[in-house]
């Protein structure tokens, strides 16, 4: 199972998400690392986890106001990971733009995608090992412009997509980031045994090593992991301990 930390970028600096409540993020405050800047952020982050990707949420493309497209350049000439790179993107340019500069996988977000057409425009142009989709959720229904998607159960929600020929998703649970109450175990599992072969990315709400743990247990593929190594609740030790 990939620990694979997050960085989400605004106003080019990394901010400490929390429960998708965007206009009251500020500058993260790290044990990792004094200060914000993305570069340093991401090269910490990495030295602690070992990581073989790393996510970067550009918080500003996604809602429209403006780009951190240069700190995303920046931190893939740094790295050796993979780059997963969620910048708003819902039309085939932009995600070419997006693998241009760096980026290695980029993440079709369901907040953003406005209807299905778009999505398999995007699958046409760009090859399936270099998306991902998220299934963005808030209380317990999928945030999606698509009307096929908005505000769907989220099993019937990737059914839908499933039949599009997706098989990786991540399951973003939007209300949970930052807040440090848990993992939505109960949805993963019933995600994962509905769709056993697909490829699981959790996010939201892992504090501490037995979520981890928990996750693992289940058959999760992926954890997103950020304010837990933050805060040091998360340990690169407890990682390769995991591993």
């Amino acid at each position: 199972m990939q620990i694979i930390p997050v960085l989400d970028l605004m106003k080019g600096l990394v901010v400490h998400a929390v429960k998708g409540e965007r206009e009251r993020y500020q500058p993260v405050k790290s044990i990792l690392g004094a200060g914000a800047d993305p570069v340093e952020m991401a090269v910490c982050l990495q030295a602690e986890t070992r990581c073989r990707a790393m996510y970067i949420a550009d918080l500003d493309a996604i809602q429209g106001k403006g780009d951190n497209r240069t700190a995303v350049e920046r931190i893939a000439s740094r790295l050796d990971s993979e780059l997963w790179v969620d910048a708003g993107v819902t039309d085939a340019d932009a995600a070419n733009r997006l693998l241009s500069i760096g980026t290695d996988v980029v993440i079709i977000g369901s907040e953003t995608l406005r209807n299905l057409d778009q999505l398999r425009r995007i699958c046409d142009a760009v090859a399936r090992e270099q998306f991902i989709f998220s299934m963005d959720i808030v209380r317990g229904r999928v945030l999606s412009g698509a009307e096929s998607l908005k505000d769907a159960d989220p099993l019937d929600a990737m059914e839908c997509l499933t039949r599009e020929g997706l098989d990786r998703f991540i399951v973003l649970t939007l209300d949970a980031v930052g807040a440090g109450g848990g993992p939505d175990v109960p949805l993963l599992h019933r995600v994962k045994q509905k769709f056993p072969a697909h490829t699981i990315i959790a996010g939201g709400g892992v504090k501490t090593p037995n979520h981890l743990h928990s996750l693992s247990a289940i058959g999760i593929d992926g954890i997103l992991v950020a304010t837990s190594l933050h805060k040091g609740w998360i340990t690169g030790r407890d990682i390769s301990a995991l591993q």
